[in-house]
């Protein structure tokens, strides 16, 4: 396989105040939930009938690469993609199932990331697993929203567990060994869906996971809540629709919907992560040198250098967002310290770019793969 050119891509925060909001905002959007009931994790794919999503669009992508069009009344939207990374073999009449990987998108995002600006195709092409890539919005937080207190659409995390994965092992041969990896919101999405549903994941990788909804600054940088605040610009929604207002100290005193801000929070249901593997990675927002790590030319990539993980004591501040969510993610290890919950973890110099998580994606591959076997 010839190596593919990865495409440029812009700056996070370029000139001009619109693309700093944004980039400050959308990491944020991604906070994972807890609190459902246990999964069974190799149960039946849900009855049609009671499945309202369903395929309009199916456009081949190369060989090995076809996106699917899905519409459902749960995503508030006409349309939403998946694309999916076929595995050697596949096909929709296949007499076998292939273990799943999904890759979770960020905020501002969708289902062309992954492929546009890593190798993830060349990194997965020798395993024997299907990448299942989806699209949710730019400030899904991978969560049915509260809107209000009356629910309703748009509800992600029903979409993607509740419809999509099932009419995927119905009609794509996905099967039920399944592990989830994402960056910043996506990176809460897979902690949040490991939590929310044990059992259903075999592994969950988190990069520059936007890990805890209700952090606080003690310096000045941005707080939880001010992501998600800020981000619901950027969809041009109302912030409270997400999970209600966050309230004392942020806010108001109202502490009437911090019961869901904390719902959604894989530091606060950290417990529901045991005895799934883990993987965390993030920066320090110290972005001097870069990442001190590229693919290369050829169809596959040098292995990072454990030296990169020089767990830097404090966090810098030429990246406000990579700022906080070293704050973060150092609240969540310390937690899973405590509750003695083991976890693979890469804290280093860097900053909230993709530079950085192609090569926290390559590291925690192997990992990944061994707990799917394939």
């Amino acid at each position: 396989m010839r190596p593919r050119r990865i495409p440029r891509v812009r700056r996070l925060w370029g000139a001009g105040c619109a693309g700093l909001v944004t980039a400050l905002l959308l990491p944020f959007l991604t906070v994972p939930a807890a609190g459902q009931p246990a999964y069974a994790a190799d149960g039946p794919a849900r009855d049609r009938t009671r499945d309202p999503a369903r395929v309009v669009a199916e456009v081949p992508v190369g060989d090995r690469m076809l996106d699917l069009g899905i519409a459902s009344p749960t995503t508030d939207a006409p349309v939403k993609w998946v694309r999916l990374l076929l595995p050697k073999g596949w096909s929709k009449n296949a007499s076998r199932t292939w273990p799943v990987l999904w890759l979770l998108h960020g905020g501002g995002g969708n289902h062309k990331d992954w492929t546009a600006n890593t190798h993830v195709e060349q990194l997965a092409a020798g395993r024997d697993v299907l990448v299942v890539l989806p699209e949710t919005s730019g400030c899904s937080s991978y969560s049915d929203w509260y809107n209000g207190g009356n629910g309703g659409p748009p509800a992600w995390e029903t979409y993607l567990l509740d419809e999509l994965r099932p009419l995927l092992e119905r009609d794509y041969r996905a099967g039920t060994a399944r592990a989830v990896a994402g960056l910043s919101m996506g990176g809460l999405g897979a902690l949040k869906f490991t939590a929310a549903r044990p059992g259903m994941f075999r592994a969950a990788a988190s990069y520059s996971g936007a890990v805890h909804p209700l952090y606080r600054s003690p310096d000045g940088g941005f707080s939880g809540p001010d992501g998600v605040k800020l981000g619901a610009l950027t969809c041009l929604v109302d912030w409270k629709r997400v999970w209600g207002e966050p309230g004392y100290p942020f806010d108001t005193a109202d502490l009437r919907q911090q019961w869901l801000w904390k719902r959604n929070s894989p530091l606060e249901q950290a417990a529901s992560l045991r005895g799934t593997p883990l993987y965390l990675s993030y920066g320090d927002g110290t972005t001097d040198g870069g990442p001190g790590w590229s693919w290369g030319d050829g169809d596959r990539p040098p292995a990072p250098s454990p030296a990169r993980c020089t767990d830097p004591p404090a966090h810098g501040t030429q990246d406000p967002v990579e700022r906080a969510v070293y704050g973060m993610n150092q609240e969540l290890r310390g937690k899973l310290t405590r509750l003695g919950i083991p976890a693979t973890v890469c804290a280093s110099r860097g900053g909230h770019g993709w530079p950085y998580w192609e090569r926290e994606l390559v590291a925690s591959f192997p990992m990944l793969m061994r707990a799917l076997g394939a």
